[in-house]
C-alpha cells in the first residue's frame, strides 16, 4: 500500500494523532472516544423540544399547545426555531403593550396564535 500505511498499521512514525477537540467546534470527544455534539450550543431539535421551549418562555394552555404544535409539525427544524422564537416575540410583545395586568395573557396569547394562523393561511 504504501510506507505511510505502514507506519500507521504498525504504530510507529511520525503520524499526527488525533485532535482531543473539533477544530469546527460542532463536536467534542477525547481520542478514540465517542463524538458526541456540544450540549450547550444545541438548541431544541424536534417539534415537541420547541414546544416545550415555548411553554417555558411564556404560559400556554392546551388550546395554544394545539394549534403551535400543527404548525411546528410541518416545518423544517430550521423553520420551526425560526416559529418559536417569533411566537414568544409576539406574546411578550403584545403582552407587555397591554396596560391591564390581568389581560396580558389573554393578550399576548392572542397576538401569538393570530401570527401563526397568518402563515398557516399564507402557506395554504
Amino acid at each position: 500500500m504504501g510506507r505511510w500505511l505502514e507506519k500507521i498499521e504498525k504504530g510507529g512514525g511520525d503520524t499526527p494523532s488525533k485532535p482531543t477537540k473539533s477544530p469546527l467546534g460542532g463536536l467534542e470527544g477525547g481520542v478514540g472516544g465517542p463524538y458526541l455534539e456540544k450540549s450547550a450550543d444545541v438548541g431544541p431539535l424536534t417539534s415537541t423540544d420547541w414546544l416545550a421551549w415555548i411553554a417555558e418562555r411564556c404560559p400556554l394552555v392546551p388550546e395554544d399547545s394545539r394549534h403551535v404544535a400543527a404548525a411546528l409539525i410541518r416545518l423544517h427544524p430550521r423553520m420551526q426555531q425560526r416559529l418559536a422564537e417569533r411566537y414568544v416575540e409576539e406574546w411578550r410583545t403584545a403582552a407587555s403593550d397591554e396596560t391591564a395586568y390581568h389581560k396580558r395573557d389573554n393578550v399576548g396569547r392572542r397576538a401569538a396564535n393570530l401570527f401563526i394562523t397568518r402563515l398557516k393561511r399564507e402557506y395554504e
